[in-house]
């Protein structure tokens, strides 16, 4: 059976959730500890089953979202939460990552170390925003390296084992929308393993703007980060509620290369929108 018809049920099930998380944002918000620990349900990842190696890589993820809620909320009370940047983007990011490891897990059979590396691929998408301040990156990096180096002393005080950290960093690093294509265009020289850092930086990233793709979540999220950029690039943010802007995220930034975003059909939703913009630019 093709593996867009075998995972056909959970792009609903993720229409869902970023829907139920909208309905609950902000005033009936559970906290993004709650999300997690949501997450790690529905993978079934049992944190007083695993190993102690992967214990201390949920207890990190855990301090981490309690970090961005207590730091989300107090920013709230001022009205200078990022307007995109903000807790529900993690939230997003969250979910989107457990429903393409849900994917994966229907068309590869999983191993001993799988339950590691899925915890793996949920603290990255925890952190990798961490005390985001809005806007867009002066320099490629900057906001990503920023992230890296706060989250160090959690990574010290929980004791991570070395190798995990470098994994976080690297691919925190990676989320950086430069390096997107070059990382895309690695990965599919080779073949899928969640081992490979290359193809988790693809589902990294591939969860980081799978929100935006959505057609039922694109406009509002879009109208955010035009919102969060408002201040400080005016002139960007309105260009990016043209729809040339869009088509060019779609056909440059949606990428899609995983076999878990296969499974979900995003290609397939992602080439609807681009026809559709064609059609309505060429009618213009």
């Amino acid at each position: 059976m093709p593996a867009a018809r075998l995972s056909s049920g959970l792009l609903g099930s993720l229409e869902l959730t970023l829907a139920n998380l909208r309905q609950a944002w902000p005033d009936r918000w559970p906290g993004l500890e709650v999300v997690l620990e949501r997450c790690w349900q529905q993978l079934d990842i049992d944190e007083a089953a695993v190993a102690p190696r992967t214990a201390r890589l949920l207890s990190w993820s855990r301090q981490v979202a309690r970090c961005v809620e207590l730091d989300g909320q107090r920013q709230a009370l001022d009205g200078a939460e990022p307007a995109y940047h903000s807790r529900l983007h993690i939230a997003d990011a969250l979910v989107s990552m457990t429903h393409l490891l849900l994917s994966l897990r229907q068309q590869h059979s999983t191993g001993a170390g799988v339950v590691h590396l899925e915890g793996m691929c949920l603290a990255i998408m925890a952190g990798h925003d961490f005390m985001h301040p809005g806007g867009s990156n002066a320099w490629p990096g900057q906001f990503e390296q920023m992230a890296i180096e706060a989250l160090h002393p959690l990574m010290r005080q929980v004791g991570l084992d070395a190798s995990d950290q470098a994994i976080l960093e690297q691919c925190i690093l990676w989320t950086d929308p430069l390096c997107v294509k070059s990382t895309h265009q690695s990965a599919r020289q080779r073949p899928f393993s969640l081992e490979d850092l290359q193809w988790m930086t693809v589902l990294v990233q591939e969860a980081d703007i799978l929100a935006s793709t959505l057609p039922q979540t694109q406009q509002s999220l879009t109208e955010a980060l035009s919102r969060e950029w408002r201040g400080s690039n005016p002139e960007a943010a309105a260009k990016l509620l043209l729809p040339n802007s869009r088509m060019m995220f779609l056909e440059h930034a949606a990428l899609f290369s995983s076999p878990a975003a296969q499974g979900l059909g995003l290609a397939e939703v992602r080439d609807r929108q681009i026809r559709d913009l064609r059609s309505s630019l060429d009618g213009a």
